[in-house]
């Protein structure tokens, strides 16, 4: 089998046809804050919460303890205290017990991260705020995942945050998204600074970006050692602002774009992972999955997941581990972030976990040389690659 070039760990192609008219704009809830990051849409409804309860001295946040740094940047932004808990031993959500113990009246808000597609329990984190007679918002963070129909887009948390930063499921190279059960209260909406005049390279930044998508031309970049693409750092974030009118006459065209994709690669890795027993993840999480950004991958150790990951990555094949680390030991962040408990399982999760390319580029060829690679790492027999 020969391959050509390098697959990017997550990506899709991004539309440059222009619409006037923004479907999402109808589709979504009234309450709708379009901004330019998914950070700045966590902060914007961390800055709500806050606004909401005056009378909390030290307003805390909580986030799990494996997720992306810029939970923390869009805390320190708000002025509110992120607090990391513990996630559950094979799974990406909370340890609802380890939650318990660290909410309090000083907690504001609970991040619930839908990761990759994996939703978070919201029910059971609604059910256990109210038993502790907390008034703690609820936030649904959906930078990993969007809704691909309206049927999708029923939201239940205080507020769900999306992005369209660089690698997410429906990708314009910036902007992000906040929609709220209610008005934001005015000292939040003044926060928010006027766009700036969308740069006239950013159409050339986003067929650039497509090419660099391509095998051929990502290999160039990954097989750089100056470049260390997909690092995990910590980065502040300086100011909220709207999103930019270019980039919402791209809305339509990438949301049929979004729509239309399928899970079918997804359901492949799924047949060689379980049959040869590599897959450790709860099972519960496969009944709260939806479209994948990533396929996730959960190892019995570190061994066997480094191996595998060392083997795929030097085929080209675009494994990731993701996060590295637990968030504590994430570059840059130690100095920003409370940690009541050790994240034990966060940073078991961390040694064990890997990601597999889902997106367009992945090709019948690639598709067969990641799912023969599975089937030799199964550590119990598997009949064929090619299922």
């Amino acid at each position: 089998m020969i391959l050509h070039g390098d697959l990017a760990p997550v990506g899709n192609r991004i539309s440059l046809e222009q619409n006037a008219d923004c479907i999402l704009e109808v589709m979504f809830g009234e309450h709708q804050y379009w901004l330019d990051s998914g950070t700045s849409a966590l902060a914007l409804a961390l800055l709500d919460a806050k606004a909401n309860f005056p009378d909390v001295q030290k307003p805390r946040a909580i986030i799990p303890g494996y997720c992306c740094p810029d939970l923390v940047a869009a805390c320190v932004y708000a002025g509110v205290e992120a607090v990391a808990v513990d996630i559950g031993a094979n799974d990406p959500a909370y340890d609802l017990a380890q939650l318990r113990l660290h909410l309090d009246a000083n907690v504001i808000a609970v991040i619930a991260i839908n990761f990759l597609g994996i939703r978070e329990r919201l029910d059971e984190l609604r059910v256990l705020i109210a038993e502790l007679n907390l008034p703690a918002r609820l936030i649904e963070d959906n930078a990993q995942w969007f809704p691909a129909a309206a049927s999708e887009m029923e939201f239940h948390a205080d507020y769900v945050t999306f992005s369209f930063g660089r690698g997410k499921p429906m990708s314009l190279l910036g902007g992000g998204l906040l929609c709220a059960k209610r008005p934001l209260v005015a000292s939040a909406v003044t926060s928010i600074e006027k766009s700036a005049q969308p740069s006239r390279l950013l159409p050339l930044k986003i067929a650039a970006y497509n090419w660099l998508l391509k095998p051929q031309l990502y290999q160039l970049l990954n097989r750089n050692p100056v470049l260390r693409l997909g690092e995990t750092r910590y980065v502040p974030l300086d100011y909220i602002a709207q999103f930019d009118s270019y980039r919402r006459t791209l809305v339509t065209a990438n949301f049929n774009l979004h729509s239309a994709r399928n899970n079918d690669l997804s359901r492949s890795f799924d047949s060689v992972v379980l049959a040869g027993g590599l897959q450790q993840l709860d099972q519960n999480c496969a009944a709260r999955q939806m479209q994948l950004l990533r396929y996730p991958l959960l190892c019995a150790d570190e061994k066997i997941r480094d191996r595998l990951l060392a083997q795929l990555s030097a085929a080209g094949l675009g494994a990731s581990p993701m996060y590295a680390a637990a968030i504590d030991q994430i570059a840059g962040v130690a100095n920003f972030i409370i940690v009541p408990e050790p994240l034990h399982n966060a940073r078991h999760f961390a040694q064990r976990f890997m990601t597999l390319p889902v997106h367009s580029h992945v090709s019948q060829p690639y598709r067969a040389r990641i799912l023969s690679l599975l089937c030799a790492a199964g550590v119990n027999p598997v009949s064929s690659a090619a299922h």
